[in-house]
């Protein structure tokens, strides 16, 4: 991961070069860079990274982390400037009229980690191969770090860097897994960084990829891909030849192992009978804590106690603490997201509780409810018109459909 603080100055003289004007073009050290050690003393403490080296020019939105170790909290915006090396100078890009930044304001309390995004697609020039510079502004202080385009397994197609699990050849295994890939052999688990890896970025809210190669050597291996997208877990796994696909809202932990599940905690999945998947058996003291952490930070803000979400990845059910209560969730990136929080009391007053819920085929949430008797009645929320339907009561088919 780049690592490179090319030097801090004050923000209006970076505003300088990006608003307005011919830009002002920066002349480079001697040797091209400034290093991490060369930023002025009077502002130390901050460090940011951007996801990738070399990307292709496919891919123009890109991933950066930024770390405070300012010994305070520190409040800073989203706004951003990208520069390209051109004849031996630094020259800012020329934003696009109709693009602005959203007037949102973070504040990174110290040894606290954030990511954010940065894209070409914000500015005229067309993304072409090169040098390209990241001026973030942090405070009254900015923040300098360098990237590159061209030839990169990172596209537009391959935006983690790895082949689509049906590209791959029928003798992969252990043995051919590059270096990005965790393996568990009989001999124990390689490359487990890529592991701690995923588990930050997933938890920073990062797209990712992990994929993870199962070959004992006793049969055929799994190759599981473990794609972190809109907030959720993709997994595909294939065996034989055949691919599976399952979506997971949350990874959790039983204190030895790494599980993909639906309940934001291990009593949570319980509760609702969650079919986790196993992820990462037998995981290292910094994973299982990673979890953990992870695990207790969702807890405190989140209502959700158990998530699942549809085939296409973008509708989304939730239970709460509150035992009549689901919630309904759509959301694209790009697109936008809406959503709304139901109550079965508001229904017909004979549900006390959700105890199961699933899409269906048809886009139809169903829901298993306990009753007031101490029965079971099935109802079906369609999302898109928020209309609710008694389907069965003590497992009897109703005679009429009494839809609200």
């Amino acid at each position: 991961m780049k690592k490179i603080m090319n030097g801090i100055l004050l923000l209006g003289i970076l505003f300088l070069t990006a608003c307005g004007g011919e830009p002002v073009p920066e002349p480079l050290p001697e040797d091209g860079l400034r290093g991490p050690g060369e930023a002025p003393s009077d502002h130390p403490g901050w460090t940011v990274d951007m996801e990738r080296e070399v990307y292709d020019p496919s891919l123009t939105t890109f991933a950066y982390f930024i770390r405070n170790e300012t010994g305070e909290t520190a409040e800073f915006g989203e706004d951003y400037q990208i520069r390209r090396l051109e004849g031996g100078m630094w020259t800012d890009l020329t934003p696009r009229d109709n693009w602005g930044f959203n007037h949102i304001g973070y504040s990174l309390a110290h040894g606290g980690e954030m990511a954010l995004t940065c894209t070409l697609d914000r500015y005229e020039e067309p993304p072409e191969p090169g040098r390209y510079q990241l001026v973030k502004p942090l405070g009254d202080t900015a923040a300098y770090v360098e990237f590159q385009l061209g030839k990169s397994p990172y596209t537009a197609e391959t935006p983690y860097g790895f082949e689509p699990l049906e590209n791959l050849p029928e003798n992969y295994r252990a043995d051919t897994a590059p270096k990005d890939c965790v393996v568990f052999a009989n001999s124990g688990m390689r490359n487990p960084e890529n592991v701690e890896a995923f588990l930050r970025k997933s938890a920073l809210g990062v797209p990712c990829q992990l994929r993870a190669v199962e070959d004992r050597g006793d049969g055929d291996p799994v190759i599981q891909d473990v794609i972190y997208e809109n907030g959720h877990f993709l997994r595909r796994a294939r065996r034989s030849g055949k691919i599976e696909e399952q979506r997971f809202s949350y990874l959790v932990t039983d204190g030895q192992d790494l599980y993909l599940s639906n309940g934001t905690d291990w009593a949570s999945g319980e509760q609702y009978h969650d079919s986790r998947a196993l992820l990462i058996p037998k995981g290292t003291p910094e994973m299982i804590a990673a979890a953990e952490e992870t695990t207790a930070r969702r807890l405190e803000g989140n209502a959700a106690r158990y998530q699942i979400w549809s085939a296409d990845g973008v509708w989304s059910a939730a239970l709460t603490n509150v035992p009549t209560e689901f919630s309904v969730r759509w959301q694209k990136p790009g697109e936008g997201s809406w959503g709304g929080v139901y109550d079965l009391q508001n229904w017909d007053g004979l549900e006390t509780s959700v105890t199961g819920i699933s899409w269906q085929k048809d886009g139809a949430l169903l829901l298993t409810c306990g009753t007031s008797n101490g029965g079971t009645s099935r109802l079906a929320f369609s999302p898109e018109t928020e209309r609710l339907t008694s389907l069965d009561f003590y497992g009897l088919p109703l005679a009429e459909d009494t839809s609200k």
